[in-house]
């Protein structure tokens, strides 16, 4: 069973600027996979493009065994995904490092007593409850990161897509990463320019470029 398929996904920005034509991708349910390439090879823009965030031109996103057809589609889709932007600066936007990570689950309904316990785990796991008080907008980029992190994985998504997690973090953040990553029970594309980080964390991987989305060998894949 898939958890991610795309068929025959065509996509341009504004100016005739093709990034994919005809792309084709299968994700397995509970698979981890990396997702490698140069810059402009349309990395952001395939994790765009799965959030309903971007439209394709033509072909079809399906998610789960649902065909994504319309903005409803996505949005019940949406509950189920966390997506970690490739700039934290880009996802807070709450006066305080707890208001922001308690943001998507106050955004559900969940009583703020539920939320602020749920905070607290998440926290604690990512070794951030020292930062609970502080303003987002103060912190470090690595510090960011890991808060912007703790926004997504709170609300216990079954799909997790990271773009460029490691990106600027120091080998502390890194660590951390790798500890909660690693133990992760759900689907997971990484896009990321650290291959070390996707061997590491992901159970295969895949490069993106002109041609279209092609796996590594085995050999280069974590069993």
């Amino acid at each position: 069973m898939n958890c991610i398929t795309l068929q025959d996904i065509c996509f341009s920005y504004p100016g005739n600027v093709e990034v994919f034509g005809n792309l084709n991708m299968s994700i397995g349910l509970g698979e981890k996979a990396g997702i490698t390439g140069a810059n402009g090879s349309g990395k952001s823009t395939l994790f765009l493009l799965l959030m309903g965030l971007l439209k394709p031109k033509s072909g079809t996103i399906t998610l789960q065994d649902t065909v994504m057809k319309t903005e409803h589609d996505f949005r019940a889709a949406r509950m189920k995904t966390g997506f970690l932007f490739q700039d934290p600066d880009d996802q807070l936007f709450c006066p305080t490092v707890e208001e922001d990570i308690a943001f998507g689950l106050l955004n559900r309904r969940m009583k703020r007593i539920e939320a602020g316990e749920k905070v607290d785990v998440i926290c604690d796991r990512l070794r951030i409850s020292h930062l609970k008080k502080r303003i987002p907008f103060h912190l470090s980029w690595g510090q960011k990161r890991l808060v912007s992190l703790a926004g997504v994985l709170v609300t216990e998504p079954e799909l997790l897509l990271l773009d460029e997690p490691t990106a600027g973090v120091d080998e502390l953040v890194t660590g951390i990463l790798f500890d909660f990553l690693d133990s992760f029970s759900g689907t997971m594309l990484v896009s990321s320019h650290d291959k070390e980080f996707v061997d590491h964390i992901c159970t295969s991987r895949y490069h993106l470029s002109n041609n279209g989305l092609d796996p590594f060998p085995s050999s280069h894949s974590r069993a």
